[in-house]
């Protein structure tokens, strides 16, 4: 080949290297059920009372996983003395009842919630005791209470959360039942699950078992409940897909929004009962209408179109345009033509096996796959701890301090979405966590001398976290690349729960070997999730998130300069991309474009067009050979 034709060659493979690094930045063109969404109003009438209702059924998880606050606080305590002749109290009756108090309980604050002084020994030996009288200010019945779960039996109430928690690591399983039987069935399927837990759960505990036997009961009981809330990622999907992109940010928010609010209900029905049972039945009660929502909230038509059951996803569309009062343009076409076609065809899937497979091949992505484990276990052990622990910071007025802290993460909330829009997510990632980290530091310094400051440090560590939290969800999201987006942030959050299952049992450290233990534990843990953050990259800059692994791996060396320099160059290419084929396989339901790898877009055309020149510069050289 001659020199002029090897640089025409090179010429060819450069400008399409060229325009596959540039195709990031152009959007893909629009599928037929974003169309007809588009068509039938994708933030309308309908779309608003479906996020009301699923917004509602959102705050199940957070009555649910913080009644635990309350159902399960320890009340400050002492051994009851052991008298025939008198009905102790925790509160002094007389002057004679603070003699006895006097004479049988120890002086150490600590000894005398669990031994007795025997006077009859000559040497002041302290024996345990089996009997203990609560104060009844703040707490009338907990399952502490009711089940004795304090001093050496302190860790069975620790193991009841750690059910919950591990139960709600079915979000992996829950995920596969939503892709294969649907949105709404799923979701109808959690709610009826958390019916009859919660109803034969109540049954139980008003038997004549004993208390072994019913907190046996109780824990199994919170790790189906826990199952049963997963139904918030299959609701948060719904809602994303019965949208347009530019409302899935308010979808969920929404949805993080009525979590909180599910916090302040469950407090306030504790604050009016102060009875751990009737708060219980009141939940038990408030689930049972959500048994109605098979009938009040539709399907997915995405999830319908991508499973071939056409007539029921053009239902669902007729009754979105309905209720909105808008006009399927084209509908025949869309509708019939198009969505069969969709139907057929779906874009190669991805499998955990492969996910992991790409992440052990990757340097790049499996250091940042890492520090993004290590970054969501430390947010939810870190959020759990603080959240579940506050109002064990003093023994008054634990429904003030909650109701603070519900606030606090409110305004973690706004916080996270001003700074992740104004600043971008690396810089404030590793603030959140700094400042998280040094306000759970002041807790225990500040804790006995300065009992406000120490109880404000840890409604600024809530907000943090908080903060922390929502902005983690958003970074893991663009930080993988599209052909492996959904199950690697599935994949961190099944081991996220790894970090949730050791909070309560790090929290009840403070009581039973040392009370600044689990919060030099959190700040830790905090601190060096600040440090990790610095070595991952800004994801707010790039003007398209990566489609594949090798674009993710650039992405750290991406200027946005370059974006905006190559601008003219993108616009005239622009058409050419465009056409670029795509593969698919005809093997099941379409699923959506972003999981095309872009680099398999452009090979048929490199390939196709390399091999046109060398079979052009094959002819001409056997005619100057003839």
């Amino acid at each position: 080949m001659s020199k002029p034709k090897r640089d025409r060659a090179r010429s060819l493979v450069e400008l399409l290297q060229r325009m596959q690094y540039q195709q990031s930045t152009v959007v893909p063109p629009t599928s037929t059920i974003d169309q007809l969404l588009n068509d039938a109003g994708s933030f309308g009438l309908y779309q608003k009372i479906q996020f009301l209702l699923v917004g509602i059924l959102a705050v199940l998880p957070a009555m649910t996983a913080f009644n635990y606050v309350f159902i399960a606080a320890t009340p400050d305590h002492r051994c009851q003395l052991p008298l025939t002749n008198f009905t102790d109290t925790f509160q002094v009756q007389s002057s004679e009842h603070q003699n006895y108090i006097n004479q049988y309980i120890p002086s150490s604050a600590r000894l005398r919630k669990c031994y007795l002084n025997d006077i009859n020994s000559q040497d002041k030996k302290i024996i345990p005791c089996s009997k203990w009288v609560f104060d009844s200010t703040f707490y009338n019945t907990t399952i502490s209470t009711d089940w004795n779960l304090i001093c050496d039996r302190l860790h069975l109430k620790g193991i009841t959360q750690n059910a919950y928690i591990m139960g709600t690591s079915g979000s992996f399983l829950t995920g596969i039942m939503s892709d294969r039987l649907g949105r709404r069935t799923t979701m109808y399927l959690l709610i009826l699950v958390l019916v009859l837990v919660l109803n034969t759960t109540q049954l139980m505990m008003h038997s004549n078992l004993s208390h072994d036997a019913k907190l046996v009961i109780f824990t199994i009981s919170r790790f189906l409940t826990g199952f049963a809330q997963t139904t918030y990622s299959i609701t948060l999907v719904l809602l994303l897909e019965m949208t347009s992109a530019t409302k899935r940010v308010l979808a969920s928010n929404i949805l993080s929004y009525f979590y909180t609010l599910g916090e302040l209900f469950i407090m306030l029905i504790y604050y009016v009962t102060r009875d751990w049972s009737l708060t219980m039945w009141i939940l038990t009660v408030y689930v049972m209408p959500f048994l109605c929502y098979y009938w009040c909230v539709p399907e997915s038509a995405r999830w319908l179109v991508s499973t071939g059951r056409l007539l029921e996803a053009r239902k669902v569309l007729h009754r979105i345009a309905n209720v909105n009062r808008r006009t399927l343009e084209n509908s025949e076409k869309h509708l019939y033509d198009d969505l069969q076609r969709d139907a057929h065809i779906r874009p190669k899937r991805y499998s955990y096996i492969h996910v992991l497979i790409s992440v052990i091949k990757s340097p790049v992505m499996r250091q940042r796959c890492l520090i993004i484990f290590y970054i969501m276990m430390t947010n939810l052990m870190v959020y759990l701890g603080i959240g579940m622990g506050i109002t064990s910071l003093t023994n008054e007025h634990p429904y003030e301090i909650f109701l603070f802290s519900i606030f606090a993460e409110f305004f973690g909330l706004c916080l996270c979405h001003f700074c992740a829009t104004k600043f971008g997510r690396k810089i404030p990632l590793i603030s959140f966590f700094t400042l998280c980290s040094l306000s759970i530091l002041a807790i225990p310094i500040t804790h006995k001398h300065y009992p406000l400051i120490s109880l404000s440090s840890a409604l600024c560590a809530k907000l943090f976290i908080s903060a922390s939290q929502a902005l983690s969800w958003l970074y893991t999201t663009e930080t993988y690349p599209t052909v492996i987006r959904s199950t690697g942030v599935g994949l961190s959050v099944s081991i996220a729960r790894l970090g949730g299952v050791w909070a309560p049992q790090i929290s009840l450290l403070a009581q039973s070997v040392w009370f600044p233990l689990p919060y030099i534990i959190f700040s830790i843990c905090s601190f060096i999730a600040a440090v990790f953050s610095i070595f991952l990259p800004e994801t707010r800059t790039k003007t398209a998130l990566p489609e594949t692994i090798k674009q993710a791996e650039k992405s750290d060396n991406d200027d946005p300069s370059n974006h905006d320099a190559s601008h003219e160059v993108q616009e005239g290419f622009r058409v050419q991309i465009e056409k670029l084929p795509i593969s698919y396989e005809d093997t099941g339901s379409y699923t959506g474009l972003d999981d095309v790898p872009s680099s398999e877009r452009m090979k048929s055309e490199e390939e196709s067009t390399l091999t046109d020149i060398e079979q052009h510069d094959k002819i001409e050289c056997l005619e100057n050979y003839e």
